[in-house]
């Protein structure tokens, strides 16, 4: 990974970051204890990137760039405090631990000629970190809250910790996972094949990448399945919906053990979402909202083109939360809990890789579980993070974490973080920070 990447991801996932490596009984060289020097009078502000990287650093990394990406570490770690531990890889790197005000952030450096030639934020860990803190934390989020960890037993779920976990939120894109669920089910009955080939019929508007591709692309189940879970594309999402049909949906809402069905059906496509948000279509909306399910599922099939990309103005997403208690698809911490038992019960192997592709946490967290399974979703005033996960000593876990604000936008990179930290302080001993 080229280091402008590395330095792009640290901020942006929020932490990119690999296994911090081992302590090191080599002597520093005063070459890297200077360069660890220089690392942190950069992080406090008192020296300028041109002095301390070489040339091609410089060219790469351009001071503009660079400067964000410092701006985040101190926005999310607070300031640089001292250079805590100095370990020679070779004659040309080290791995270096700087002490920030809430965590010790790893880099690995790059020595040339003298100066600075890489520079890679390779680990974080927040001292005195726990269960009860990251809860603690999470309940104190703006607007409301849900989360739930369960260990998985040969005889059911036990629950590690809860909040709020059986209350209604709105759950954006984490609904997809009831899609793969049905998926999954008909595949393992014989009724389909993951490579069964539908035509890309449902365009819709972005997340994802395949409302750019040809009308009517032949594409397989597994594909535009790999596609609603990895990158959570809307289309191919939409093109499943249209395929499986209301009856089919409705029943794997029911069989997972949703608590309150009916706020999940009909199972809306990511279009009529968005298009019963629009102000345009207040009418449609409200004769929606007074509908029961069968004439809810009546009236969508009627709207036609009303709910179709070619008319829907996606500034409805522009101007922060938009109808997050009304127009969404529901559903509680417990019932996404008991909808990934259901799968990690059931689900069959393509199923389980699928779930896998996007851990959604930064690599070097996900790399302390033998397997973990994701799905996420957000929009304005809303975000949901949910994981099916292994450990490396055998123990399986499921966490399903969601918040919603009426009022503002969600820190997302902040919670990633909480994310990646609950995640770490349930991973075996042995392989946490």
């Amino acid at each position: 990974m080229a280091t402008i990447a590395a330095l792009g991801l640290a901020i942006a996932a929020p932490i990119a970051h690999a296994q911090t490596p081992p302590a090191s009984t080599t002597t520093p060289s005063p070459g890297f204890d200077q360069a660890a020097s220089n690392v942190l009078t950069l992080l406090q502000g008192k020296a300028k990137a041109a002095d301390i990287f070489n040339p091609a650093f410089m060219t790469a990394v351009p001071e503009a760039q660079l400067a964000p990406v410092l701006a985040g570490l101190k926005a999310q770690h607070g300031e640089a405090q001292a250079v805590v531990a100095v370990r020679p890889m070779d004659a040309r790197a080290a791995s270096v631990d700087i002490r920030f005000d809430r965590a010790i952030v790893t880099f690995t450096i790059g020595m040339l000629d003298g100066k600075l030639s890489g520079l890679f934020i390779t680990g974080t860990r927040t001292e005195g970190d726990s269960l009860d803190t990251i809860m603690a934390e999470i309940a104190a989020l703006p607007g409301r809250t849900g989360l739930i960890v369960q260990k998985l037993t040969d005889t059911g779920a036990e629950t590690i910790v809860a909040h709020n976990a059986n209350d209604r939120f709105a759950i954006a894109s984490v609904f997809k996972l009831y899609v793969l669920a049905e998926l999954d089910r008909a595949v393992r009955a014989g009724e389909r094949s993951w490579s069964d080939v539908l035509v890309l019929s449902q365009k819709s508007h972005p997340s994802g990448i395949s409302q750019d591709w040809p009308d009517d692309a032949p594409m397989t189940l597994q594909t535009l399945a790999t596609l609603m879970i990895s990158v959570s594309d809307n289309s191919a999402t939409d093109t499943l919906i249209a395929a499986i049909g209301q009856e089919r949906l409705a029943a794997i809402v029911r069989a997972s053990g949703h608590a309150r069905p009916s706020d999940m059906i009909p199972l809306l496509s990511t279009q009529a979402v968005t298009g019963l948000k629009m102000a345009a279509n207040s009418g449609v909306r409200d004769r929606f909202l007074a509908a029961d399910d069968a004439a809810q599922t009546l009236l969508l099939a009627e709207a036609g083109d009303v709910l179709r990309l070619k008319n829907l103005d996606l500034s409805v997403y522009t101007g922060g939360p938009n109808q997050i208690d009304t127009i969404e698809w529901f559903a509680s911490p417990a019932d996404i809990a008991r909808l990934l038992a259901m799968l990690e019960r059931e689900g069959d192997q393509v199923t389980r890789a699928i779930l896998r592709i996007n851990p959604g946490i930064p690599p070097v967290n996900a790399g302390r579980w033998a397997y973990l399974g994701y799905k996420g979703g957000s929009e304005p005033g809303i975000m949901g993070m949910s994981f099916l996960a292994a450990s490396r000593t055998g123990e399986r876990y499921i966490v399903s974490a969601l918040v919603n604000n009426p009022a503002a936008e969600i820190d997302q990179p902040g919670f990633v973080t909480l994310m990646a930290r609950l995640l770490d302080q349930l991973a075996a001993p042995a392989t946490r920070p």
